[in-house]
């Protein structure tokens, strides 16, 4: 059941406040996810603050960072925050961006006093620019997450991100300085010769000039239109505590919530599925009361971590027979998209994957909005997800399937199994 004090306040967020209209628009494709990082930053005036769980050492990060380059040589004040294990910025980079002004910081940098950061990372994705609009969802900074995997030899991923302008993007805003001040990060210190500096600055100009290009081209295409933001009404930034995970309320109960009241139907994408025993607790209610639930995630062929699939293949069966309608995805891409559709009209996107390690370790965050019209669009991509994965039957296989892994090479198969012997042991870590 939904605590009384949870229930008074969807009320109030949902029709208390109607005048406080925030705008969005779901960023879908690959193209769309570029773009849209490029219109925001080249519509910053005074601020832009981006955090990301991984930047990468490649073509699309590099440009991404000369970018923000660009940004604070027109006197933009920039801040980056990046997880210490997944920042793969080149050190010359990383120390010409600090030399031209760009302030970085690490979340939970290797220290010895503090051994256990090392399962606790920060898996937000976030950009806000001038406290007024907010980019969130589940797309790193690498390659791959843009439909360029080709560029690093890896394959892509097939992600959701929601762009927000509205008093959400203040609440992000102050989300970002809460994490920025905290003892959580460290801030990144010069390490390299000039020369090396002068390398990475001539990289970096390669990669603006590139991007220059092509925006002079869409700013001179008469054809091109800017894709409509919809007014919904309020917008919810939810976030997880700083520094007190597992400690105050976070995401994880306030999804847990939006599931519990649900009433006729919940679709969910996640690219991992380890059910926690509070999710199985919710969602066996939820099928109680007769709500419809619908999953998609990933398939053994199109899964980029075998370690949650172990987790997850033992659940396939329980889930079908309680009454969970199961999908797996099938490619050519790894699902990576985190998003549900309640009811028909709320709408959640964010970082969140439905695995222990979301719900007890990472940082994460999601925005949930309630408006049919958007949630209609984002159910008929979801369907049209379905075209390209299999259904799940009563015996945890896929429909009309004459083994449960079909197609999955042999070796890859024998070290599921052999991870599957060693999950009980690291639940938590998944």
């Amino acid at each position: 059941m939904i605590r009384p004090l949870r229930l008074l306040l969807l009320v109030l967020f949902f029709f208390g406040h109607s005048a406080a209209a925030d705008r969005v628009r779901l960023i879908e494709t690959d193209r769309e996810a570029a773009e849209a990082r490029v219109e925001m930053v080249l519509e910053a005036r005074a601020e832009i603050l981006a955090e990301s769980f991984i930047m990468g050492h490649d073509p699309l990060t590099l440009t991404g960072l000369a970018l923000l380059r660009d940004a604070a040589r027109r006197g933009i004040d920039v801040k980056v925050i990046v997880d210490a294990q997944w920042n793969k910025i080149p050190p010359a980079v990383q120390d010409h961006l600090l030399a031209e002004g760009i302030e970085i910081r690490e979340y939970h940098p290797f220290r010895l006093d503090r051994l256990f950061w090392i399962t606790r990372r920060m898996h937000d994705k976030l950009l806000v620019v001038d406290g007024k609009a907010l980019l969130a969802g589940g797309r790193n900074v690498e390659s791959p997450y843009f439909g360029l995997g080709k560029q690093i030899q890896r394959r892509n991923y097939l992600d959701l991100d929601v762009r927000v302008d509205g008093e959400a993007a203040a609440e992000a805003r102050t989300y970002f300085y809460r994490l920025w001040e905290s003892r959580e990060v460290r801030k990144a210190r010069p390490s390299q010769h000039p020369r090396d500096l002068e390398e990475a600055a001539l990289e970096l100009d390669r990669h603006q000039a590139w991007l220059d290009a092509r925006i002079a081209a869409a700013r001179s295409d008469p054809g091109r239109t800017a894709e409509p933001m919809i007014e919904v009404g309020p917008v919810e930034f939810l976030n997880d505590p700083v520094g007190r995970k597992g400690i105050d309320p976070g995401v994880a109960q306030e999804l847990r919530d939006l599931l519990e009241g649900a009433r006729e139907s919940v679709v969910i994408e996640s690219p991992y599925l380890v059910p926690s025993q509070a999710f199985q607790r919710a969602l066996d209610e939820a099928l109680k009361r007769g709500v419809r639930v619908r999953i998609l995630t990933n398939s053994m062929n199109t899964t980029d971590n075998l370690w949650p699939q172990a987790g997850y293949v033992g659940h396939r069966k329980p889930l079908v027979r309680q009454g969970v309608e199961l999908w797996e995805y099938q490619g050519p891409e790894s699902l990576h998209a985190k998003a549900a559709v309640i009811d028909g009209e709320t709408v959640i996107v964010g970082s969140f994957n439905l695995d222990p390690r979301s719900e007890r370790l990472n940082t994460e965050l999601a925005v949930v909005m309630r408006d049919a019209a958007t949630a209609k669009n984002l159910l008929a991509t979801m369907d049209e997800h379905l075209t390209r994965s299999v259904r799940i039957d009563e015996r945890g296989w896929p429909e009309g399937a004459s083994e449960p892994y079909p197609g999955v090479p042999r070796k890859k198969v024998a070290k599921l199994r052999l991870y599957r012997l060693l999950t009980p042991f690291i639940r938590s870590q998944l």
